[in-house]
């Protein structure tokens, strides 16, 4: 896997709180609303890896086992997904 360290620990967040074994946004959402400065290290981290647009749906499979047929199909889900969290967006 070759991504930089922010998104690496984004992706390590990702596998504890929103990977293929856990219950997914709803527990995301519940943990980014409730731990202050680990969710303001996380959404930064976030923003960082929307804005890089270098991650691969493999290498997201690879760390969270929940996959993407494409990388735009990725980043559309985490898109949706940050709306989500953290501005009041539907759940995707």
């Amino acid at each position: 896997m070759m991504v930089d360290l922010r998104t690496k620990a984004w992706l390590d967040d990702m596998f504890i709180y929103g990977g293929g074994n856990v219950y997914g946004p709803p527990q995301l959402k519940e943990e980014t609303d409730a731990r202050g400065e680990w969710a303001e290290r996380f959404r930064s981290n976030f923003k960082h890896v929307l804005a890089e647009g270098q991650l691969t749906a493999l290498e997201y499979e690879d760390r969270t086992e929940v996959s993407f047929d494409t990388d735009t199909e990725l980043f559309e889900y985490f898109e949706k997904l940050y709306q989500y969290l953290f501005y009041e967006g539907p759940q995707p």
